[in-house]
């Protein structure tokens, strides 16, 4: 059996909402200088409630009246407000898309006045549609939930000023975050060529055969990457910006030139050809010095 669902009626005041979000705005503030429409609010308001029982103000209370300023009024309203509601709007304002993360109260200032006006032309036809709720329209529209704007290395979300680290690296806190890289370093053949041939030539008083040169550049190669160069990497970023100011470097691991000469000897030592160089070198040492004296 196919369900049928019916298709939810379109709500007039919203149907008005996104007209003045496509019309309004984007394409300039409305014109005239009707009435605005600013909000409901309750009956009891103003009254004296004093000698009115309970029923009474309940009744009363359920009951609301709307509230029709001039434009000049509504205008002169966005001023007397608190610091916080003036920060409300503007957050709202970033988060509707009608203003940018940086913005401050000059541009809320100015977005105030292009609400008001706008809020006006539907006054002047008795529509009741607020400075507020023509900002409401924007911000349902994105999602109503801020939006994540890159600064730097954090992104910052358009409501609530929440900033988060997106790398690189990972975040230690008061704007501080840490990188660690690991790499082999491996020496090139050419390298590894000339470290044996001097090796070769200083133990054993000549150059490395072809088997030679290639055992070496194996140990060589299996050495180094068991000796992986480990690099940490700290930078200071600013929290206004989310630009580095600073950053510390330092490397740890890896073979140096002493390791890799010790590794050659090593191999150089453990043939039975070194002994027999070094017994020789040793009798030819002492019949020299036998024959031609001791040096000085």
């Amino acid at each position: 059996m196919t369900i049928v669902t019916k298709k939810p009626e379109p709500d007039p005041k919203e149907e008005a909402l996104l007209k003045a979000l496509a019309q309004g705005l984007k394409g300039g503030a409305g014109k005239g200088d009707g009435r605005v429409y600013m909000g409901e609010q309750s009956a009891l308001r103003g009254k004296k409630t004093s000698q009115m029982s309970e029923a009474a103000q309940a009744a009363v209370g359920r009951r609301t009246k709307s509230i029709w300023v001039s434009e000049e009024e509504a205008l002169g309203d966005f001023y007397g407000w608190s610091t916080k509601k003036q920060s409300d709007f503007l957050a709202a304002g970033i988060t509707g898309g009608l203003l940018s993360l940086g913005d401050g109260a000059l541009e809320a200032g100015k977005l105030w006045t292009k609400l008001v006006k706008e809020a006006a032309a539907y006054g002047k036809v008795n529509q009741k549609v607020s400075p507020l709720d023509l900002l409401a329209g924007y911000v349902k529209a994105s999602g109503g939930n801020g939006r994540w704007e890159s600064m730097g290395a954090f992104q910052v979300n358009t409501v609530t000023g929440e900033k988060r680290f997106v790398g690189p690296g990972t975040y230690l806190g008061n704007g501080r975050a840490q990188q660690v890289d690991t790499r082999t370093d491996m020496t090139d053949p050419d390298t590894a060529k000339a470290i044996a041939t001097k090796l070769f030539q200083d133990l054993m008083g000549r150059d490395p055969g072809a088997g030679e040169l290639g055992g070496f550049a194996k140990a060589l190669a299996a050495a180094e990457a068991n000796a992986p160069v480990t690099q940490t990497t700290e930078t200071q970023y600013d929290m206004e910006t989310g630009q580095p100011i600073s950053s510390d470097t330092r490397s740890e691991g890896g073979m140096t030139a002493e390791g890799r000469a010790y590794l050659g000897e090593q191999q150089i030592k453990g043939k039975k050809e070194y002994g027999a160089v070094q017994a020789a070198t040793t009798y030819q040492n002492a019949f020299d010095s036998l024959i031609f004296g001791a040096p000085e």
